[in-house]
């Protein structure tokens, strides 16, 4: 305070010297005495309205601090407060807890099994058949594996319903719209039959349910199966059969991955498989000619040239040619004669034949072997890798056995071919004989 009161009085002692100094030519020195005094007395009087001023704001800092300090200290004494009845409260928390653990009892062990429950029957109910049909299932499941504290009795009452849902509804059929996603993987709304917890069906066609949704089969089973299942769509009342698939699917989608004979015998047909198709093929086109030879050509001539005395260019007109040739020989050169020419032609009658008979027998030689190879590559992988996995010995049995079935398809049509042809053959050769035996007769009765 008393520094602020020296500012002041030497701002005002420079003021009064600046205002001597500027009237001093004009004022004389007791009107100049007079005005500083003058100036002097209002400086005062300004400086002690702000000594007063700051006094009084001091006071009532002081009351705004004393005040603060009040409301501190009664801040403290509630928070003490506070704090003895807040470990109050926990102490009594602790035992009510604890009363509560002592009275629950039997009722801890059932909240227990009912999350155990619930937890064991969640898996069965999302994949169900019958979520399919009625979706939305699982939500109770997940609130009672979820819940930290004991069940309500409506969710206890809903767990049950469920149960017996499951139980009633398996021995059921229905029918219901639902969404159906199709191969393209666009969703149709379909008119769809569940048959207990077996099979979902759309007409002929087999369903799946899979992560909640109804999707249509990639690979539908066999046509047999489908046929049974359009006769039980069909089938107004009684009794009708259908294929069911108790893994609730399962067996169903390992259609998409079971292969077809055809596809299996092409990609498994290995080495000795494609030896056995190029044979094969050899072997039939040798049979299509000699058919087309035996029965087109050869044939036809020499059942023409039997009506005819005219020889033709034809196996029996050769003969009549040698015949006509050497009629006036004796019977025992004329015989030797028509033997040579018969035996002359049948070699052009059974060209190809016994190439045919050898195919046929090569086949499941070369088909054996490649299953011999086959089960020594599958008893390596088995050295290599023990018997944990039996798919993997039956997929390799299963490639080793191929090249038989490729030797079999070989063998049976060329076997039939074979015994067409050769009889074909062996009836134009008899002919040629019988004829040649006939020509002998007439020479023998022309001479007789």
């Amino acid at each position: 305070m008393r520094n602020i009161l020296a500012l002041s009085l030497a701002g005002a002692l420079a003021f009064s010297v600046s205002a001597v100094s500027n009237a001093a030519e004009s004022l004389s020195h007791a009107d100049l005495l007079k005005k500083v005094r003058d100036k002097e007395r209002i400086q005062e009087q300004v400086n002690n309205q702000r000594v007063q001023e700051f006094q009084r704001k001091k006071s009532q800092q002081d009351k705004l601090l004393a005040d603060a300090k009040a409301k501190l200290a009664a801040e403290e004494a509630r928070s003490e407060r506070l704090k003895a009845q807040f470990d109050e409260n926990e102490k009594q928390l602790t035992q009510i807890a604890e009363d509560l653990r002592v009275k629950q009892g039997n009722l801890g062990e059932l909240f227990g099994v009912v999350r155990q429950a619930a937890n064991s029957l969640s898996g069965d109910i999302a994949s169900s058949l019958i979520s399919a049909q009625y979706p939305g299932r699982g939500v109770l499941l997940d609130k009672l594996i979820e819940a930290e504290e004991l069940p309500k009795m409506d969710d206890l009452r809903g767990f049950y319903v469920l149960m017996l849902q499951e139980l009633s509804e398996q021995g059921n059929t229905a029918n219901f719209a639902a969404d159906v996603v199709n191969e393209a993987g666009r969703t149709e709304t379909q008119t769809v039959e569940r048959i207990g917890t077996f099979n979902l069906l759309t007409g002929n066609e087999y369903l799946i349910y899979d992560q909640g949704q109804i999707k249509t089969l990639q690979v539908q089973p066999a046509a047999e199966v489908r046929d049974l299942a359009s006769g039980y769509e069909s089938a107004a009342s009684g009794y009708a059969g259908l294929y069911i698939d108790p893994t609730k699917g399962g067996i169903l989608q390992l259609e998409k991955l079971k292969m077809s004979l055809p596809d299996r015998l092409w990609k498994f047909k290995g080495f000795a498989g494609s030896t056995v198709m190029i044979l094969l093929a050899i072997g039939i086109l040798i049979a299509l000619e000699r058919l087309f030879t035996l029965y087109m050509v050869t044939g036809p001539k020499v059942a023409s040239q039997k009506k005819s005395s005219t020889p033709g260019n034809n196996p029996l007109g050769r003969v009549m040619k040698v015949y006509l040739a050497n009629k006036d020989e004796d019977v025992e050169n004329l015989e030797l004669k028509l033997d040579e020419a018969v035996l002359k032609e049948t070699p052009k009658i059974e060209r190809g034949i016994n190439l045919i008979k050898v195919i046929a027998a090569l086949g499941p030689l070369l088909g054996l072997l490649g299953t011999v190879v086959g089960m020594i590559e599958v008893f390596q992988s088995i050295t290599l890798h023990g018997t944990g996995d039996p798919r993997l010995m039956a997929n390799g049995i299963s490639q080793a056995l191929v090249t038989t079935v490729w030797g079999l398809l070989a063998a049976i049509p060329l076997t039939f071919l074979h015994a067409v042809v050769a009889g074909k053959s062996k009836s134009i050769i008899h002919v040629l004989e019988e004829q040649s035996t006939g020509l002998m007769a007439q020479h023998d009765e022309n001479n007789g």
